[in-house]
């Protein structure tokens, strides 16, 4: 499934042996507003999802996992309730996905911002996981 987010004012910039996040990628990296807008995203983060079966579409929208929109979804709800009980400590929640013979490790992060709360943000870090076969592999190719 499918869903859109939009990018009105997002910015696009250019050791263990079984099932390890690669060490050899750079994360892909997204941060929402507390309001759920794309603010950022970096271009390993829309390889990565166009792996998974999304792409850019021409109106400046992205196709997102909604595995990854409920993820941001539960860290607003985290986030919510720990401005209202005036929790000002960052927190993460992470998880794995799979989709298409792709392994992902989604690292999602709150930030509340105890001046503003509408300037809190949520950013989410996705890591590809390779097998140790595919990085032997990688290294005899390179």
């Amino acid at each position: 499934m499918n869903i859109m987010a939009e990018m009105s004012t997002a910015f696009v910039l250019s050791g263990y042996r079984e099932n390890t996040v690669s060490q050899q990628s750079s994360p892909g990296i997204l941060v929402f507003s507390r309001s759920r807008q794309l603010q950022y995203v970096n271009r390993r983060a829309l390889e990565l999802t166009r792996t998974t079966g999304q792409a850019m579409t021409e109106l400046g929208s992205i196709a997102l996992p909604s595995r990854l929109l409920a993820l941001r979804d539960q860290i607003q709800e985290i986030l919510d309730v720990r401005l209202r009980d005036n929790i000002w400590e960052p927190f993460e929640v992470s998880r794995v996905v799979s989709e298409s013979g792709q392994r992902l490790l989604l690292r999602g992060f709150g930030h509340p911002d105890r001046e503003a709360n509408h300037d809190s943000r949520i950013i989410i870090v996705l890591e590809e996981f390779r097998s140790a076969e595919k990085d032997e592999n990688h290294k005899l190719c390179a």
